[in-house]
């Protein structure tokens, strides 16, 4: 498919991305991440072998392989955010089921690797601004959050089922952290808060 497209600036890479270090200086450029990892498929409505998978499974069998595949997920966008010039990450699934979609997302926001980047969710008027349909705010820590999903919908929306989130790094307050580290003249490992000395006390003189 890229050959017919004419792409000249791609290169495949037929490996798994977990194996991928992220401090390999072979990716020290990469700035974004467009992340569509395997999923259930759910909203794909011709995919015959997802309504036959249904039929046969039960609730709970289906429960469990939902939170597997959300494990995978989760486990997929941190290793992302681990890039240290990764400014925009997508992450993205042909699924309905908030377990893959809004659940996936507030891990993600709740785990070290976004505290560490820092990361937060794109304002959504980066985020297809024009489209109606979004998150599903009772599936998240701040139902505000929603507001930065694109969720679209069979049947309604005259689409597949699809998902999209996307996650920023805030730049500007990284950098700051790099910064407060290398001036750290004490030596100190920097972010932890120092002792301050006490002043000595002057002696008055007396006439």
């Amino acid at each position: 498919m890229l050959s017919r497209a004419g792409c000249k600036n791609v290169e495949p890479l037929n490996v798994d991305f977990l194996t991928v270090d992220p401090l390999d200086p072979k990716y020290g450029r990469v700035t974004h991440i467009l992340l569509d990892p395997s999923c259930s498929g759910s909203g794909i409505v011709n995919r015959l072998d997802h309504l036959l998978e249904t039929e046969i499974e039960d609730d709970g069998d289906q429960e469990d392989r939902l939170k597997r595949l959300a494990a995978f997920q989760l486990l997929m966008i941190k290793h992302a955010m681990k890039f240290p010039g990764v400014r925009k990450i997508v992450y993205s699934t042909c699924s309905i089921h908030a377990t893959e979609n809004e659940h996936v997302v507030r891990e993600t926001l709740n785990s070290e690797e976004a505290r560490t980047g820092p990361f937060s969710l794109a304002d959504r008027t980066e985020v297809l601004p024009q489209w109606h349909r979004r998150g599903l705010p009772d599936e998240l820590e701040h139902q505000g959050q929603a507001e930065s999903l694109v969720r679209c919908l069979p049947g309604d929306d005259a689409t597949n089922g699809f998902f999209v989130s996307c996650f920023v790094r805030d730049v500007a307050l990284n950098e700051k952290r790099k910064a407060d580290a290398i001036e750290d003249d004490d030596g100190h490992e920097a972010g932890v808060p120092q002792k301050k000395k006490k002043k000595k006390k002057r002696k008055p003189n007396h006439a």
